[in-house]
Formats: structure tokens, C-alpha cells, sequence
């Protein structure tokens, strides 16, 4: 292909293929830099800090308090009892558990609102301090006192489990406000608040 018959005359120079994106970028850029009087240190500063996202995640979570039923999915969560610390527990089989900093013992009735069985996974609820900071669950959780009933096995529709101990093992002088509590690892989620 010769170079008279690559170039089409009939059309305007600002109108060829290579022409027509490096155009509009240059004009987008040129009015951000008309409408921001081109000295706005942010610019092209769009990155955000740990803790606005967590605020914008946490506006966006369906929030409840101790005592009220709230829902998440398939499951119907009422916390029953507010955070209560200790830096060990006895295990259903005897044996002392000691925490890296402190437990924390939540207690929570889980219904299934759904139509069919459903387990309560334990990896997908958190405990959420007052700066912001969300702790998962403690390993230890599965040697609590009917843990095995909790966690492993399916509750059918309709059922309700009584006083689910979450566990948390956080670091000392945490103050715990609320719980995040999750049906499932890809559902929204609810917040609530201990106080």
C-alpha cells in the first residue's frame, strides 16, 4: 500500500485514526487542567487510606444493636450477650486454652430464615474495635463446649441455635464495639453494636 492511498484526502487531518485518540486525550486534559485552575494538589492524587474504606464499607453495612434481630442472607442473627474478656477458657475436653492477647466471648442466636439446611461457618464473622480494626475468629473457637453443634452441623430451616460463642482473640486492651456477622463468605453483611 502506497502512502497516497493510506492517507484518505476526503478526510480532515484531525479525523485519521491517528490522530483521533491522542486529540481526545490531550482535550480531557486539558479541561481538568481549565476547571481545576491546574493547581489542585489532588488531583491525580485518587488513593484512599485504609480508613476511608472501612468507613465507606461500614456505611454500606445494615447496622442492628444487642438484643435485635438483624439479617444477613439465609440467617436471622440476634446478639444475645456484649463482649466479655479473659486471657484463658477451658476446652470441652478439659484442657486450659490460652489467648496470644485476650478473648473475647460473644454470645449470638443464629436462625435459619432460608428453605434449606444451612451451616454457620464461623471464619466468616468479625469483631470490629473501636478504631475501626476487624479481628476473624480464634482457632481456639473449636474447642468450646458445643462448638461441634454450632459449626459443623447443618441448621434446618426454621431452627434456631441459642447462644453461638463467637471467640475472638485480640490484642490486650482492645475494646470490642460490634460484630460483623456473615451468612456465607460473599454476603454483605451486618453490623452490630455491642452498646
Amino acid at each position: 500500500m502506497t502512502e497516497q492511498e493510506y492517507a484518505d484526502p476526503t478526510q480532515p487531518w484531525f479525523r485519521r485514526k491517528r490522530f483521533a485518540l491522542p486529540s481526545a486525550v490531550g482535550l480531557v486534559f486539558l479541561v481538568l487542567m481549565l476547571t481545576t485552575g491546574g493547581n489542585d494538589p489532588g488531583l491525580f492524587d485518587r488513593t484512599r487510606s485504609a480508613t476511608e474504606l472501612n468507613a465507606d464499607f461500614e456505611d454500606n453495612i445494615p447496622a442492628g444493636s444487642l438484643g435485635q434481630s438483624v439479617r444477613d442472607g439465609r440467617f436471622s442473627f440476634t446478639v444475645t450477650s456484649p463482649a466479655s474478656y479473659g486471657n484463658t477458657l477451658t476446652s470441652r475436653l478439659g484442657t486450659v486454652e490460652k489467648a496470644q492477647g485476650a478473648f473475647v466471648i460473644i454470645r449470638v442466636d443464629v436462625t435459619n430464615i432460608g428453605y434449606q439446611p444451612l451451616t454457620l461457618t464461623a471464619t466468616n464473622q468479625f469483631a470490629v474495635s473501636d478504631d475501626g480494626q476487624r479481628f476473624a475468629t480464634s482457632p481456639a473457637i473449636t474447642a468450646m463446649a458445643g462448638a461441634e453443634a454450632i459449626f459443623l452441623e447443618k441448621i434446618n430451616p426454621g431452627h434456631t441455635v441459642k447462644d453461638a460463642h463467637m471467640l475472638f482473640d485480640v490484642p490486650p486492651g482492645t475494646v470490642i464495639t460490634s460484630l460483623e456477622l456473615h451468612d456465607s463468605v460473599s454476603s454483605a453483611g451486618v453490623k452490630v453494636k455491642l452498646s
